[in-house]
């Protein structure tokens, strides 16, 4: 994926753990792309924001389109669990448009 393709041409939206930037995929499936800085914390803390924000990209129903989507985490990411973070992911998506519920 080409981040910055995503952060010069997406569309951003924040929400209370994460900020989604979204732009048209190339190819024929959505993406993901992952941004965890050191403000989130140290290596240990943001591998796990990672993988919490991999899994809810997994589990969550994908937007009708497909979209190469970059998550930032934020700080407050590190400490809250899954179900947390699947509802901001939820809410933001909703907020730009392209959630299916």
């Amino acid at each position: 994926m080409d981040f910055q393709r995503v952060f010069d041409a997406g569309r951003r939206a924040h929400g209370r753990y994460l900020t989604i930037i979204v732009a048209p995929a190339d190819g024929p499936r959505s993406r993901l792309g992952i941004v965890a800085s050191r403000k989130v914390g140290g290596a240990v803390v943001r591998n796990r924001a990672k993988r919490l924000i991999r899994q809810v990209f997994r589990t969550e129903s994908a937007p009708r389109a497909h979209f190469d989507l970059v998550v930032i985490a934020k700080p407050a990411t590190a400490q809250v669990g899954a179900a947390d973070v699947a509802t901001d992911y939820r809410l933001t998506l909703k907020r730009l448009g392209l959630s299916n519920s």
